[in-house]
Parts: structure tokens; C-alpha cells; sequence
């Protein structure tokens, strides 16, 4: 990451799924072009596969049943599940629109098919406990960021001592809250100055409101080092992570707010 200036992921998520390999490829590389024209550092997928996250029986999402979507949570992660073989694609487009690829895996066959195309690595909030995912991604001697949603000071103390115990090297960490979309009032922003504080390490935020601007202004301004935020083509289209996404325009205005916000920071010093 570059030193004195936010590290900005567009987090593509779900959004790439249109229903066809064809379709699904053309959205997928157009969120690439989105993220990279509107000056994102990195563009983040998921890469999962339901039976490593649910149990069978696992039921519906709160968040999800009142949009409408009544499928039991494994079918909707088996329809919105990447194939691998799309992932050295989409890391290979990506170096073409110079900007970083990303994926967040949730089992360790995930980061082996995503650790050769990634120069960090993504831990989701639902994870934080995922003691062989963990090990595995430290031994990779790449970044780690972990999302801390949901997470008490006992599981993140847990998360990194057990990072650095298996040879992990450098960590981030990101305020979270785990609702879908967020509200303002949920995001609890001064959490970002309690980890850094406690923590010693550099903070971030991943931002699951709807609100383009407010939070990661915010967030930077209490020394936030990565803004986190999805977004897609169109807040219309259908699937779990569209509707409180940010479409093409808000990204770049969200990317422009947060440097042009950085400039206000001056020199800790009174200047005449």
C-alpha cells in the first residue's frame, strides 16, 4: 500500500453473477473497468463454495427475506459460488486496467486457488475464528486484512496473535458492521481509534452502508488506512449485494471525496 494515502477496494462481491458463464464473465470484467476508471486500488470477489460456509439445514438470511429471496442461504451461495477457472481470468484482466485483484476465501481450498493471483489477502468477518484458514493464509507471508464484524476484543486478540504464531507477517484490520445495508448510526466509527489504540496495528473500514460518502470520510478522518465499499452497475439488477451497492458515479465521487478529504489534513503543526 502506498504510505500517506487510503487504500481503496471496490468490492465487486456477488455483483459479477448474471445467470450464463458468458454473462457472468462480461459483468465480472465490467466491474474491472468501473473500479479501475474510478480510481479504486483493488477490486475484491469472494471466492466460496456453500458447503464450506452453511450447514446443510442452514435456512433463510434476515436481510435477504425481505428483499424477497425465500431460497435457503446454501442455494443462493451455490448459485453466487465462482468457478476457479474464472479467477486467473479476471486476475489477468485486472493487471491489463492496472489495478489489483482480490478474492476473499472462506476454506482453505478457497485461498489455494486464489494465493497465486493475489498480492494480499482478504479474511471476511465470518471467519475471524477459522483457525486453519488463518494458518494457512499467514504461512503465505502475504498481507492479511481482517474484517472484524461481529468479533469481540477476545476473538481479534485471538485472530492475530494466531496469525503471527504461524509465521504471518503484515495485518490490517477493519471496522465492520455486519448489516445489510447499515445504517449510519450501526457503523460506530470511533471503534477505529479503540483498535488502533489497542491493537497497535493500522485500521480500516469496510463500509456496509448506503450512503456513498458520510462513513469512509468519516473513517478516514479517524485514520482509516483502507475504505472498503461495494458497488455495481445498477442498484436495479438482481442478487443479494445490489441494492445497497454504490453504482459507477458514486464510486468515483466516494474515491474523489476520500483523497480530496486527505488533502485537508495538513502538517501536525500550526502553520501561519
Amino acid at each position: 500500500m502506498k504510505s500517506n494515502s487510503v487504500f481503496v477496494i471496490a468490492e465487486a462481491g456477488s455483483n459479477w453473477r448474471m445467470g450464463t458463464p458468458e454473462r457472468d464473465l462480461k459483468m465480472a470484467k465490467t466491474l474491472i473497468d468501473i473500479a479501475s476508471k474510478s480510481g479504486a486500488d483493488a477490486v475484491k470477489f469472494q471466492t466460496y463454495r456453500s458447503k464450506t460456509v452453511y450447514v446443510p439445514n442452514a435456512g433463510t438470511v434476515d436481510y435477504l427475506s425481505k428483499r424477497g429471496i425465500k431460497e435457503s442461504i446454501t442455494k443462493i451461495f451455490d448459485d453466487l459460488s465462482m468457478p476457479y477457472e474464472m479467477i486467473p481470468v479476471l486476475a489477468k484482466y485486472c493487471k491489463s486496467k492496472k489495478i489489483e485483484f482480490m478474492s476473499t476465501p472462506f476454506s482453505i481450498d478457497d485461498a489455494k486457488a486464489i494465493d497465486p493471483y493475489v498480492r494480499r489477502h482478504k479474511l471476511a468477518s465470518s471467519e475471524i475464528t477459522h483457525s486453519r484458514l488463518i494458518e494457512f493464509l499467514a504461512k503465505t507471508k502475504k498481507p492479511l486484512i481482517i474484517s472484524t464484524g461481529a468479533a469481540n476484543l477476545t476473538d481479534i486478540e485471538w485472530a492475530i496473535n494466531h496469525f503471527y504464531s504461524h509465521g504471518g507477517k503484515k495485518l490490517y484490520l477493519l471496522q465492520t458492521t455486519m448489516k445489510y445495508p447499515a445504517s449510519l448510526e450501526s457503523l460506530n466509527l470511533s471503534a477505529i481509534t479503540h483498535l488502533k489504540n489497542k491493537f497497535n496495528l493500522p485500521v480500516g473500514f469496510s463500509d456496509h452502508s448506503e450512503d456513498p460518502v458520510i462513513g469512509p470520510i468519516v473513517a478516514v478522518t479517524l485514520g482509516a488506512e483502507i475504505i472498503e465499499k461495494h458497488f455495481t452497475l445498477n442498484k436495479h439488477l438482481p442478487g443479494p449485494d445490489n441494492s445497497f451497492a454504490l453504482e459507477p458515479n458514486q464510486l468515483k465521487n466516494m474515491i474523489a471525496a476520500i483523497h480530496n478529504a486527505q488533502k485537508c489534513f495538513g502538517k501536525n503543526k500550526k502553520l501561519f
